[in-house]
């Protein structure tokens, strides 16, 4: 299934998930640590985990976004 929550714990319990997918949600972490920690908790022994982030590189990429989003 699929599951969607704001916060910076799992609502499950250690070792629910043999896959965890995690879409731009690591910033929502204090720390990249803490993220992990969490995803790691939930994840079953040999478990994957699957990451997607958006992390601009600093340049004209960032440029483009801080004008996009002052609009």
């Amino acid at each position: 299934g699929v599951f969607s929550r704001l916060g910076y714990s799992i609502p499950f319990p250690e070792n629910s998930f043999d896959k965890l997918t995690a879409l731009e949600c690591a910033f929502h972490f204090d720390t990249r640590e803490d993220f992990f920690a969490e995803a790691f908790r939930v994840l079953q022994p040999g478990g994957r985990l699957a990451i997607a982030d958006c992390l601009p590189r600093v340049g004209r990429e960032i440029n483009f976004w801080l004008r996009v989003n002052s609009k």
